[in-house]
């Protein structure tokens, strides 16, 4: 497995400066990256930047309106020129509300939306690329009559289609990541290592003494469940620069990732 850096852990840093921020995560140690947003940059910049700053791509959060049938033709060309096969829907519903409002959500219209991502899944995998839905605390929380929406993904969406879970979120939501991570073995590219405290929330570090994180079972899990990628990513607001919390949580995963058969 190989560790990579969420973006949107830096993101604000990312865009004031791509490329000095680019060769920092370099310096620390990645050697993967998972972008996250607009694509702000032309494809063959960015391409050109990443090889000379030595980093490989995992991956793409791309916003579910930029999937539909009148644009998706342009977020294909812009990542396989990008050379980007893995494209992530960061979310569904949520206080967010894309794709349905509160008033709207259901086990039908999750549903809906399984089907509409094999349809999309279809569209990229007939041009070599993978679709990946990414976890937030919602999928477990919500509940249709004891079905969540974690339940809806597992069993209506292609196989084909990677789960990214959220360590962190899914603690949020109340839920055991490793139980989850063993219910979606073998759909698992990329997950997301986020720490997350029993008492600040997101105010943490990946092996702090509040982590709830069991991070050598949910290693062991992601290694037995096929996973390629450990994407860290920290929202962390009050640990210092985002550059220390990424190196730091670099450090203690690397830890983790090296004491674990």
């Amino acid at each position: 497995m190989n560790i990579a850096l969420a973006l949107y852990t830096v993101y604000d840093e990312l865009q004031q400066d791509l490329e000095h921020t680019l060769h920092t995560l370099r310096k620390m140690g990645y050697n993967t990256v998972e972008f996250y947003g607009e694509t702000l940059w032309p494809a063959a910049k960015l391409k050109e930047l990443l090889a000379k700053c030595e980093l490989d791509i995992c991956g793409w959060h791309v916003e579910w309106r930029l999937l539909q049938p009148d644009t998706i033709g342009e977020t294909i060309r812009y990542h396989k020129e990008l050379g980007n096969a893995n494209i992530v829907i960061p979310c569904l519903g949520g206080p967010w509300n894309v794709a349905h409002t509160a008033e709207e959500n259901s086990a039908a219209v999750w549903e809906q939306h399984a089907g509409e991502m094999n349809r999309i899944a279809g569209v990229l995998e007939a041009e070599g690329m993978r679709l990946g839905y990414h976890t937030h605390a919602h999928e477990f929380e919500d509940s249709f009559d004891g079905v969540t929406p974690w339940d809806i993904l597992l069993r209506a969406t292609k196989p084909s289609i990677f789960l990214e879970l959220d360590t962190g979120n899914c603690l949020e939501g109340g839920a055991d990541p490793v139980l989850a991570l063993k219910q979606a073995a073998g759909r698992l590219e990329t997950i997301h290592c986020k720490p997350f405290s029993s008492f600040s929330g997101v105010e943490a570090g990946i092996s702090v003494a509040s982590d709830l994180n069991d991070w050598p079972s949910i290693l062991q899990a992601c290694r037995a469940g096929g996973c390629r990628y450990l994407a860290i990513e920290n929202e962390a607001s009050g640990r210092g620069s985002k550059f220390t919390v990424a190196q730091q949580d670099l450090h203690e995963l690397e830890k983790h990732l090296f004491d674990t058969p």
